[in-house]
């Protein structure tokens, strides 16, 4: 055997898995909260209750807010609200029929 000469050829990453690794790179971290699903069901229903006392606790807030504030104005105080997508859809339906 001559002296020199590797045994064994090293072997190049495959074209396919190399362009792979390289664009998932390119794309950085991903936004929002990284949250791992529970897997006991009692986790879970506590975390939905959490979630849903929260919710009415937000909204009593808001609404104690929007009441004092209109009762403190001389005008009416008036709440915009954002259409729906659905509702959005049919207004512009009927305005295109006579």
């Amino acid at each position: 055997m001559a002296q020199g000469k590797q045994k064994f050829q090293s072997r190049k990453p495959a074209k396919k898995a190399a362009a792979a690794t390289s664009s998932s790179a390119c794309r950085g971290p991903k936004k929002g909260g990284r949250v791992i699903a529970p897997k006991k069901a009692r986790v879970i229903q506590q975390r939905k209750l959490k979630k849903g006392l929260e919710v009415g606790i937000r909204k009593k807030i808001e609404h104690e807010v929007m009441m004092k504030a209109s009762t403190s104005l001389p005008k009416k105080l008036a709440l915009l609200k954002t259409p729906e997508k659905g509702a959005k859809k049919k207004q512009t339906g009927s305005k295109n029929q006579p």
